[in-house]
């Protein structure tokens, strides 16, 4: 029997030192404000090179969790205060993809509001080939959520995400796709924990639904089911 395996990829040291100095800095070890020891010392410390240190704290400050002061020093950043959607990404992973409930609420609203109006640009200028471009997806996630003895919630999770992003693309505002790509991953981690927890045919049923208020022109009734969605989803984490 043929089976398909994906490829295994092993982090660089770059990536391991970025993990580790998010572990301590997520986890409180290391608050706001204090001064980490020098790009050699860490080096030292680890046992890596300093190049692979001096990578990871660009990284680490291009993420918010440090901010190098010329001929200070690293010090540890509130992430939360100067982060941006890569420390998103970095929180989710540290949690193990879970979401505590404010910050799951304050994600669905930012995307009830970029993609509801996404929806709104979409529903007055959509064709007949992009309702068939979404059903098409909406087969495939049915197709998917169908196979035995269960259902890749990972590729369902990329298809649902998918349909939203056609939707964006297609919504003739340039600026919402880039915003929607950027926040990909975190997408990617909201559907697939809201088809595990609903299943995924009752996740289809939700696609289909939006392409019901798409398909008869209900632009309000599509923008107000992004809202009822996110509160559904809210309500069961």
């Amino acid at each position: 029997m043929y089976m398909k395996f994906q490829k295994i990829v092993a982090p660089t040291i770059t990536e391991l030192f970025e993990r580790q100095m998010q572990g301590v800095i997520l986890s409180g070890q290391v608050p706001p404000g204090e001064k980490l020891p020098t790009e050699a010392e860490l080096a030292e410390s680890m046992n890596i090179s300093k190049s692979a240190v001096h990578a990871g704290i660009k990284n680490l400050e291009r993420m918010g969790f440090v901010r190098i002061v010329p001929r200070h020093g690293i010090y540890v950043c509130d992430w939360a205060e100067f982060g941006n959607v890569d420390t998103l990404i970095s929180v989710l992973k540290y949690q193990g993809g879970k979401l505590d409930k404010g910050t799951a609420a304050s994600l669905l609203e930012t995307r009830t509001a970029v993609e509801g109006l996404a929806a709104r640009l979409f529903i007055s200028r959509c064709t007949n080939a992009d309702i068939l471009a979404l059903r098409s997806i909406i087969n495939d996630f049915r197709a998917e959520a169908q196979v035995k003895p269960r259902a890749d919630v990972d590729k369902l999770a990329e298809l649902a995400c998918s349909f939203h992003r056609y939707i964006c693309v297609k919504s003739g505002n340039n600026v919402i796709p880039l915003i929607v790509n950027g926040f990909h991953d975190v997408n990617i981690a909201l559907w697939t924990l809201w088809i595990r927890q609903v299943g995924p045919r009752a996740a289809g049923d939700v696609l289909d639904e939006l392409l019901y208020y798409i398909t008869t022109g209900n632009s309000d009734g599509a923008v107000g089911f992004y809202g009822e969605n996110a509160n559904e989803f809210l309500s069961k984490i």
